[in-house]
């Protein structure tokens, strides 16, 4: 009975995806490399445990009970509508709407996948549902990518739109200033509409720390107004921690950690971002 067990246990993990373990990063010590079983993570150097929320979806916030304080429009991202209108009514029309001409999934699609090039691993930091995720596993469906988020209830969206054929598509519940992923380990790091909600420089700290040399940022974010009616929306957004950034100011936060602008393409309000490692 044991051995019939322990056989469909390991049966089970080989259904599972999961990214190779020697990407995963231990957040209690630092080890690079973890290890695996049907329902969870687990460090071997230090024995911290990272449950999955689901087959695909591997916790890294619960098991320290600490996670970092939120600014309310992070907050919004937690009640549990804001995942399936967001994804489903918002996110398909922001665009065309913030840049005031017709920016439709398709053309948006050809541009990601155009900054982004062939580099893999990705990690989609703070992703949401997973909307960008999905544009490039469209593409190339075997693609290496992991999703990133603190709000379990966006993540559950995302698990929920997922494709059988994506066998490389995995979710991790954690913090963008506390990457559970190693040093130099990822091709490229995509974010999209998410820059203005993140603690800037924590984060872009975090991103030149897992990619490796050569490696590529992408964003798309909405860019500093400086008048007009757009102006004073951002000024209201502000109070609620949003932060707005303009080239030359995005430039140098980059530069500060190691990562020099390639592109900045601007939209109306929306800025797409591409810098190298």
């Amino acid at each position: 009975m044991g051995e019939m067990l322990h056989d469909f246990g390991l049966k089970c993990l080989m259904s599972v995806p999961v990214l190779p373990l020697e990407l995963y990063r231990c957040l209690r010590c630092q080890q690079e490399g973890l290890a695996a079983t049907a329902d969870r993570l687990y460090c071997p150097q230090c024995g911290q445990i990272y449950p999955r929320l689901n087959p695909q979806t591997v916790d890294f916030i619960a098991p320290f009970g600490d996670p970092l304080p939120m600014t309310p429009a992070q907050a919004i991202a937690h009640l549990p509508i804001f995942a399936w209108g967001y994804e489903h009514l918002w996110r398909p029309r922001a665009l065309s709407v913030l840049t005031g001409e017709p920016f439709d999934q398709e053309r948006e699609a050809l541009l990601l996948q155009a900054l982004v090039g062939d580099a893999q691993p990705i990690l989609d930091l703070a992703t949401a549902g997973g909307y960008w995720s999905r544009l490039l596993l469209r593409q190339q469906p075997h693609r290496r990518l992991i999703g990133l988020d603190n709000a379990s209830g966006v993540l559950a969206e995302a698990s929920r739109q997922t494709q059988p054929e994506w066998d490389h598509y995995t979710l991790i519940h954690a913090q963008a200033e506390r990457i559970p992923l190693a040093t130099a380990s990822l091709g490229a790091v995509i974010s999209g509409a998410s820059l203005n909600e993140l603690p800037l420089q924590p984060c872009l700290e975090e991103i030149a720390r897992v990619l490796r040399p050569g490696g590529v940022l992408v964003s798309m974010h909405s860019q500093h107004l400086a008048e007009g009616w757009n102006h004073l929306v951002q000024q209201a957004l502000q109070t609620t921690g949003l932060r707005f950034y303009g080239e030359d100011e995005l430039r140098t936060a980059l530069a500060a950690v190691g990562l020099s602008m390639q592109r900045y393409l601007s939209y109306g309000a929306v800025a797409f971002v591409q810098a190298v490692r």
